[in-house]
């Protein structure tokens, strides 16, 4: 008698593996829902720094005019007849500055104004250099018009870079003899 050899082949399509295309179309799949709310914190991130900055653009320019409010007012209470005594630099068409720890005023150089520095510490804004002074990115002008011989226009221009792109915030506020 013969015996007959049976051999057993796998049925191949229950022991079937993934095909490349299978495998790229998961991870297709997978990196698509991982990259979206990459995508949304990262620009919530750049909107928030952005935020930041035009908040704190906004103070500085406020500053800038409590400064220029305080100083005529502190002419008119003195008794000066010149109320607009100490301001001379922002008449001029270059623009001034005023440092905020000091109260002086000075006239912007013909290439623009410096930069403001912070204080590590306190983080007080100013022009001062030196140890726990930090150059910032935000560069404050402000000019003066007569309007007439009782009013005056105040233009506050706050400027920055975030990143490439250059930004910018103005004021105006009209100040009157009183």
């Amino acid at each position: 008698m013969r015996t007959q050899k049976i051999y057993h082949t796998k049925d191949l399509k229950t022991h079937r593996g993934f095909t490349l295309v299978e495998t790229l179309v998961a991870i297709s799949i997978l990196l698509l829902s991982v990259t979206g709310p990459l995508t949304i914190a990262s620009r919530s991130l750049i909107s928030a720094i952005f935020a930041r900055d035009q908040i704190t653009a906004f103070y500085l320019a406020q500053e800038a005019t409590e400064l220029i409010r305080n100083h005529r007012d502190n002419n008119s209470l003195a008794g000066e007849s010149n109320w607009t005594l100490g301001l001379e630099a922002c008449f001029d068409v270059n623009g001034c500055i005023v440092d905020p720890l000091t109260g002086a005023f000075s006239v912007c150089p013909a290439e623009g104004c410096s930069v403001l520095t912070r204080h590590t510490t306190d983080g007080l804004y100013s022009y001062t250099t030196g140890a726990n002074w930090e150059s910032t990115r935000f560069t404050r002008t402000i000019h003066a018009t007569t309007v007439n011989s009782s009013e005056f226009s105040v233009s506050v221009a706050i400027s920055w870079n975030s990143g490439p792109l250059s930004k910018s915030f103005t004021i105006q506020e009209n100040f009157l003899d009183w």
